[in-house]
């Protein structure tokens, strides 16, 4: 046999060899679901990033939207604080003065002594019973 006979058949052989392989991986079983589950793993990788990026999305919305809501409530109590000096002045709002007043009636309402009851004195007949008569 030639020397070029025989690199010809090596060469043959190594590309039989590499065909075989990749015919086996395409027809055989388990071939088939090494690639369906690959196919599904990309997938799978896909959604999950894309899931990612909308959770990213909704947070940094969401920041902005608490932020602005932040610059909101701070202007409106600039506004009030502003404005509450317009409405009341010192030398108009009445003054209450609860130790001057000496009537015992008004302290003893004003602070409770024992717990108000939560009940009524008088019977709700709720559990009243009824003589029957055949």
């Amino acid at each position: 046999m030639d020397n070029n006979m025989m690199t010809y058949i090596i060469i043959g052989l190594v590309i039989g060899f590499i065909l075989g392989m990749i015919f086996m991986n395409f027809i055989s079983p388990k071939g088939r679901k090494y690639i369906k589950a690959q196919r599904e793993l990309e997938q799978a990788q896909e959604e999950l990033a894309s899931q990612k990026q909308m959770m990213v999305k909704h947070f940094s919305h969401s920041a902005e939207i608490l932020d602005n809501m932040a610059k909101e409530f701070r202007r409106l109590y600039q506004h009030i604080a502003e404005s509450s000096g317009q409405f009341v002045n010192n030398e108009n709002m009445p003054i209450i003065d609860l130790e001057s007043n000496n009537d015992i009636s008004v302290k003893q309402e004003l602070t409770l002594e024992k717990q108000p009851k939560d009940y009524s004195d008088n019977p709700s007949g709720l559990f009243k019973s009824e003589d029957i008569k055949p």
